[in-house]
């Protein structure tokens, strides 16, 4: 076979099929084929190029098993596929048993009995529209009424006025002398005082009876303002003091000073007061003049509510 021309080669490759008498070796004539070589057989063409001008024909390779490498067995009908596969090539079933992505769920959307409420709402609003604008322009003169929280009352408590309380009488477990009563207490004159005559004080007590029941609250003590008659007069130390309306004393102590010393106490409606002294700060010399025995008290102030 000489020449060429590719489709001769074609003819000539698929004589053998036609019909007809096949033509035997000897009337062939064919070179190739008196010199032993098969045409048809890829392997001697390949063998013996340089007897012949025809080109070998490419065959299109069909992909196998082996060539596309790990398989995945169908679940339905147990089919090899490729891994890559999502459904299988014989009878589509799906290959991947992993779940499928679920939706996202619809937006709620409103019941009928939301909308007919919102509906009843609106209805209701238009009404109350509708009446406020026929009123205003009618000029009725009466009020619309708008519902809101009732008032609440709120009671106002004042604090109690706290002024000065009168006793109208004073005693005394003793004096040292008529010009030195109890009543030189609530008098408010610097230069008069009490001297009770029970040797240093130690077991005296005063009582005070008011006219009217008082809320005492504080009891102003005042010792002796001029500073010698201060230091030679012995002072109130320790007291207790009594009032008839509570069952309870209350008892305290004074410094040793000559400056107005208040004391806090409780009472409700008090008609006598009585003060017991305790224990005293002691009396000292003044220069060459030496202390006195007795003790003594310039004034006491009341201070509360009137009943």
């Amino acid at each position: 076979m000489q020449g060429d021309d590719r489709n001769d080669q074609f003819d000539e490759l698929f004589e053998p099929f036609e019909l007809g008498d096949a033509p035997s070796v000897e009337d062939s004539g064919d070179p190739a084929t008196e010199s032993g070589v098969d045409p048809f057989d890829p392997m001697s063409a390949a063998s013996q190029p340089h007897q012949t001008n025809e080109q070998p024909i490419s065959q299109e390779h069909v992909a196998t098993s082996a060539d596309i490498g790990d398989t995945i067995g169908c679940p339905s009908c147990g089919a090899r596929n490729p891994t890559f596969n999502h459904h299988c090539e014989r009878c589509g079933s799906r290959l991947s048993q992993d779940p499928m992505p679920i939706a996202t769920a619809p937006a709620a959307r409103a019941s009928a009995g939301s909308r007919a409420l919102g509906v009843l709402a609106a209805v209701v609003l238009l009404v109350a529209l509708l009446a406020l604008v026929t009123t205003i322009f009618r000029g009725d003169d009466a009020e619309v009424a708008i519902p809101g929280p009732e008032p609440t009352e709120t009671t106002t408590t004042k604090p109690p006025i706290i002024t000065e309380l009168t006793a109208v009488s004073a005693t005394a477990s003793s004096q040292v002398a008529d010009s030195f009563g109890p009543e030189n207490l609530l008098d408010g004159d610097p230069d008069t005082r009490w001297n009770d005559d029970s040797q240093r004080g130690v077991g005296a007590w005063l009582e005070f009876t008011f006219a009217t029941p008082v809320e005492i609250r504080e009891i102003e003590f005042q010792n002796v303002t001029d500073d010698e008659a201060f230091r030679r007069n012995y002072k109130i130390q320790g007291y207790t003091i009594t009032v008839n309306d509570l069952s309870v004393s209350i008892s305290g102590r004074l410094k040793n000073s000559n400056e107005p010393q208040r004391v806090r106490i409780t009472s409700l409606e008090t008609i006598t007061l009585r003060i017991d002294v305790t224990s005293t700060h002691l009396a000292e010399s003044v220069g060459t003049n030496p202390p006195w025995q007795e003790l003594a008290l310039q004034g006491l102030r009341f201070f509360g509510v009137e009943k």
